[in-house]
């Protein structure tokens, strides 16, 4: 709602009129038209004093209501300043919180993706020792069978030496083995 500013007083010429007497300057500068009061009867002079007297407290009724109105006004602008700057000082904390908002979802991104990088190379690491313990145990397995070749080999040569050194023995008399 736009105030306009009020134009000069209304009321300060008749404020200003009646400061004099209407006796007086009726009867000083009286123009043709204009009836004198001085010869008018009592009752004519108090219905003009009346009416004057009712004009006089109308222009104070309307002067008090324009202190009113403008006194009225200068608080309602008071408050409009008052919830502007309060207004200003919310913007300014919502930009703020905003802004440590997006900087706090930002370091939880950023800690977010290191930690999904580290549990990719974790899982890597994971694989690559399960495929390694995997590869162990297939050697093992085929050490094991070797070692179990190996020793089935020596017992058939053992068995073959005792057989050979039995038989040699048993085609020579003077040999005797100790079995």
């Amino acid at each position: 709602m736009k105030v306009l500013p009020m134009l000069q007083e209304p009321t300060n010429g008749l404020r200003g009129d009646m400061g004099e007497d209407p006796a007086c300057s009726a009867a000083a500068e009286a123009p043709a038209n204009v009836v004198s009061l001085d010869g008018a009867t009592p009752g004519a002079r108090s219905r003009g004093t009346t009416t004057l007297e009712l004009i006089h407290r109308a222009a104070e009724a309307i002067g008090d209501i324009e202190k009113r109105a403008n006194e009225t006004e200068e608080r309602a602008k008071s408050l409009v300043r008052g919830a502007i700057e309060r207004l200003h000082a919310a913007e300014g904390r919502i930009e703020a919180a905003e802004k440590a908002q997006r900087q706090v979802i930002d370091e939880t991104a950023a800690r977010l993706h290191e930690a999904v990088e580290t549990l990719k190379r974790a899982e890597a690491q994971i694989a690559a020792a399960e495929a390694e313990a995997v590869a162990m145990e297939r050697r093992a397995q085929a050490a094991e069978a070797r070692t179990l070749e190996a020793e089935t080999a020596l017992r058939n040569i053992e068995h073959a030496i005792r057989t050979k050194l039995l038989r040699e023995a048993a085609s020579s008399p003077s040999v005797r083995v100790a079995a």
